[in-house]
C-alpha cells in the first residue's frame, strides 16, 4: 500500500529481521563467536533491531488492531500482546546475558569471551527464542499489514522506519 516514492516499511522491517537472523546464526550453530562478533551483535541488537521492535510495538501493532473490528481485533490483540510480552522477556534475557559478559570481563580470573560456557549457553538460548519471535512477527503479523493498513497508516509506518537509516 505504500507509494512507489515511499520506501516500503514492511520490506524494511523484514530486512532488519533478516539481518538480525543472519547475525544470530553464529550463536545457534555451536561455534564460539569472537568477542568482536559479540560487540557487533550488541551494537545491532541495541540499535537497528531495537528500533524495529519499537516500531512494531508502538506503531504497527496498534495500527493493525485499529484496522480490525469485533472478534478479529480481540484475536489480533492477543497475538500482538503475546509478541510484546515475549519481546519484553527477550529484552530482559539479553540484558542478563550482556551483564554476565560484562561481569566476567571485570573479573581477573574469568573469561569475558562469548565462548565462555555460561555466556555462550545464555546467548544461544536467547538467540533461538529471538529467531522464533522473528519468525512469528514475519509470518503472522507483517503480512497482515500490507492487506489491512490504509495509506495513512503505511505512511506513518514508513516515517517511523526512516529512523532505521540513521
Amino acid at each position: 500500500m505504500s507509494s512507489p516514492s515511499t520506501p516500503d516499511p514492511i520490506a524494511r522491517l523484514l530486512a532488519v529481521h533478516a539481518e538480525t537472523r543472519a547475525r544470530l546464526q553464529t550463536y545457534t550453530d555451536g561455534r564460539a563467536p569472537a568477542a568482536a562478533d559479540f560487540t557487533a551483535l550488541a551494537a545491532w541488537i541495541d540499535g537497528p533491531a531495537r528500533i524495529a521492535h519499537d516500531i512494531l510495538e508502538r506503531r504497527l501493532f496498534p495500527a493493525l488492531i485499529e484496522s480490525m473490528a469485533g472478534s478479529d481485533a480481540v484475536c489480533l490483540k492477543g497475538m500482538t500482546g503475546g509478541l510484546a510480552q515475549s519481546r519484553a522477556d527477550l529484552d530482559r534475557r539479553w540484558r542478563q546475558a550482556t551483564r554476565l559478559r560484562d561481569d566476567a570481563a571485570q573479573s581477573e580470573t574469568a573469561s569475558h569471551s562469548p565462548a565462555d560456557p555460561a555466556i555462550r549457553d545464555a546467548l544461544a538460548a536467547w538467540a533461538e527464542d529471538t529467531l522464533a519471535w522473528l519468525k512469528r512477527a514475519d509470518e503472522e503479523l507483517l503480512p497482515m499489514a500490507d492487506r489491512l493498513l490504509d495509506g495513512a497508516a503505511m505512511a506513518e509506518l514508513a516515517a517511523d522506519c526512516a529512523r532505521l537509516d540513521n
